[in-house]
């Protein structure tokens, strides 16, 4: 096993663990996770005064449904919530909110989630219940680690840490230290700083005897020691957790990492032994993920001992777990096994097969990381609006607070008589030092919009990089289907060049035989067969050498010069590269295309690599309708792709919706039309929007079309659709003659 599939796998573990431990401490608050009582404090509730006894009421009630029924608990913590504000009882409050933190995070809402928090750990911090915040500040450190930001994560769980110090709380200290060696963990330049954590932490819980922690710490160390290839600490931590955590879907990963070490230092019936436990656990506990990796591992064994029959069965197996429960790592791993070993074995077609499985696996890991990027930025945007908008609304507040308290002073005023001319001098002095608070106060709410932009213009900036990033991933996509179309179409005359070669070796030796016998005529007439294979050779040579130059010169317009090009050419070769680039993937392709060239068509000066690339993309979402199509119909339709060219007039696009106009100004169309499914009149208009798209998830990233369409707008035309559903599409690319 390589460090860096060791690195996926604890962090797959870790990320489990870190919320276990980061909500352990409501298990051990208050007295509230008894048994359900909910019967008995409904009939309580109706019998108790308006005071904090209905509020702790209130507050048990929507902890016993929050396991349950979520919405229910809701409702019972905003009465807790309502009542402690009328009662300013701060320390039901904290805990109203706390639980109401819990509620929405479960519900996976983590900005809601987030300001609850803040509100419980402001109302700790008043008083002064440290076990409250330092809860607090563990459940916020474990949202944002989810959400990828580590940064803040650290800062959070170091906060918890030192609180739970200074109050002594062993549990809470050793949750804190295993937390910090979990996050630590996500990057490898830090490895030896999660050890050095997760070690203090198994100290701690070996203090109060936290057996759970001390498996979960173990595992930890196990697995980087596993890393850093230091067998016998790794294979002495890992006993420790399986002793710990034996029989329970915890013991599964120290099985699995024991039968990969015993198998690494060449005690392979010993490593049998663990991966069969491993095994059996996780079938016993319909444990799915677990038993993924538990398959993975007996595989990797298996391949070590060059038992690679047994091998490929095993990864069989584990590929049908790996896409059930959707585990890309694990499926990477699967697939990168399976062609290593099928290259061993000589099976280079299906080692290719998997090769590309794994590309696109790949591929999907890294889209997920982007969005889990852009989801980031979105939530502590969101979330810093949201804060904003509080704080705003609690200021106004203040302000007509402010407000009515003087308007009760011009009142009493009025009453007063003799001191009228004291009390309105009193009044008009006060107004003053109000205006110069409100003043002073929306100079502050000023500077704090003005700090507020400059995040949210940092968080685009942020978006904008993030976009780019996913723009290059689809040019490499469509790199990735150019390199398959060229390798089928240089293929066919290297074969005739292979074959052709063969055989005039073999008239070779037969123009030998016949000059040894001195069968003159003989020698002559092989001599002219092998003449005319000489120039078959060199004719498709030529059309080899001939693609491969074509290529160069896309290559080298890519820096973004316009040169002169033959439409038709340009059009038929990435006809082609993206017929066969499909075939090359998908076995079971079949549709067929028909061209309608005008021969007259002028050459038109363009970027080549960027219209060729939107040919490409038209062309491939072209097959892709088809072939959607042909699935659902019965075997009377033909999935058929039309490409075309034509000069035609330039037609105008009004800035009037609905309005045109045909210019004399001559254009180049190129038209690619389908009978595949066709696009919705709903959805049409945003067909061209970035990151907009009807695929499934890993067929496409939304960017193809609005990219073409920027594109073929830089040339100074424009893409017109066509599309009715269940009949088929055309977009045809119109480009300007100069």
């Amino acid at each position: 096993m390589n460090k860096k599939h060791h690195y996926q796998k604890v962090m797959t573990f870790s990320r489990t663990l870190i919320l276990f431990i980061a909500f352990l401490y409501f298990s051990y608050s208050e007295g509230f996770a008894q048994l359900s009582k909910k019967d008995s404090l409904l009939t309580k509730l109706n019998s108790l005064d308006q005071d904090s006894t209905k509020v702790t009421a209130y507050l048990e009630l929507g902890l016993e449904y929050l396991g349950s029924d979520l919405k229910t608990a809701l409702t019972y913590l905003d009465k807790a919530i309502k009542l402690g504000e009328e009662l300013d009882f701060k320390s039901g409050l904290g805990k109203a909110h706390n639980a109401k933190g819990r509620a929405f995070a479960q519900q996976g809402q983590f900005q809601d989630a987030i300001l609850s928090f803040q509100e419980a750990l402001k109302l700790f911090h008043e008083t002064n219940n440290k076990t409250g915040e330092a809860n607090i500040l563990s459940n916020m450190g474990s949202i944002y680690y989810m959400l990828g930001n580590s940064r803040k994560a650290l800062e959070l769980h170091f906060e918890s840490l030192k609180l739970s110090e200074e109050l002594g709380n062993k549990l809470r200290i050793g949750t804190s230290l295993n937390n910090i060696g979990t996050v630590y963990l996500k990057n490898t330049s830090t490895i030896q700083e999660a050890l050095s954590f997760f070690k203090k932490s198994l100290i701690v819980f070996e203090e109060i005897n936290e057996q759970q922690g001390m498996a979960t710490a173990s595992m930890n160390i196990g697995e980087v020691y596993f890393m850093e290839a230091n067998y016998d600490s790794a294979i002495y931590f890992h006993e420790k957790a399986l002793k710990l955590s034996d029989g329970t879907i915890d013991a599964t990963f120290p099985l699995t990492q024991l039968g990969e070490i015993n198998a690494a230092i060449g005690n392979f019936q010993k490593a049998y032994n663990f991966h069969r436990n491993a095994i059996q656990l996780s079938e016993k506990l319909e444990a799915k993920f677990e038993l993924t990796q538990s398959l993975i591992g007996l595989a990797k064994t298996q391949k070590k001992q060059n038992a690679f029959e047994n091998s490929l069965t095993t990864l069989e197996r584990a590929k049908g777990l790996a896409i059930e429960v959707d585990a890309k790592n694990e499926l990477l791993d699967i697939y990168q096994n399976l062609s290593e070993i099928q290259a061993i074995t000589g099976n280079f077609k299906a080692a290719y097969e998997n090769e590309i499985n794994s590309k696109i696996v790949k591929e999907e890991i890294a889209k997920s990381s982007t969005e889990q990027m852009i989801q980031q930025l979105q939530f502590e945007y969101e979330l810093n609006k949201k804060e904003a908008e509080i704080e705003l609304l609690q200021k106004d507040t203040e302000l007509k607070n402010a407000a009515v308290f003087n308007q009760r002073l011009i009142i009493f005023a009025s009453f007063s008589g003799l001191l009228i001319f004291i009390l309105l001098s009193i009044y008009l002095f006060r107004n003053n030092i109000n205006k110069q608070k409100a003043n002073q106060i929306l100079q502050e709410q000023k500077e704090e919009i003005n700090t507020q932009r400059e995040k949210v213009e940092q968080a685009l900036d942020q978006l904008k990089s993030t976009q780019a990033q996913l723009i290059q991933s689809e040019k490499m996509a469509s790199l990735g289907e150019l390199t398959a179309g060229i390798a089928h179409e240089i293929k066919n005359p290297l074969n005739f060049v292979k074959n052709f070669s063969e055989v005039s070796i073999e008239l070779l030796d037969e123009m030998k035989e016949e000059l040894s016998q001195g069968n003159l005529p003989s020698v002559i007439e092989i001599t002219e067969d092998i003449k005319v294979n000489l120039e078959k050779i060199n004719q498709h040579g030529k059309r080899a050498d001939s693609i491969v130059q074509g290529m160069l010169e896309h290559s080298r317009s890519s820096v973004g010069d316009k040169v002169e090009t033959d439409i038709n050419t340009l059009v038929d070769e990435f006809l082609r590269l993206s017929y066969h680039g499909i075939m090359a993937k998908d076995k079971d392709f079949k549709a067929k295309f028909t061209t309608d060239f005008d021969p007259q068509l002028p050459k038109l000066e363009v970027v080549t690599q960027d219209i060729g690339r939107v040919i490409l993309n038209l062309i491939n979402n072209a097959f892709y309708a088809v072939t959607e199509r042909a699935k659902k119909e019965s075997n009377s339709y033909i999935p058929t792709v039309e490409v075309s060219t034509c000069l035609d007039k330039l037609e105008i696009k009004s800035p009037e919706i609905g309005k045109s106009h045909t210019s004399n100004q001559k254009s180049i169309k190129i038209t690619i039309k389908d009978n595949g499914t066709g696009i919705p009149d709903s959805i049409k208009e945003k067909i061209f929007q970035p990151f907009f798209t009807t695929k499934p998830t890993g067929k496409g990233t939304g960017l193809g079309l609005s990219l073409a369409y920027d594109i073929v707008k830089a040339h100074g035309g424009f893409i017109d659709l066509k599309s009715e559903e269940n009949v088929g599409s055309s977009f045809s690319i119109v480009l300007p003659l100069a």
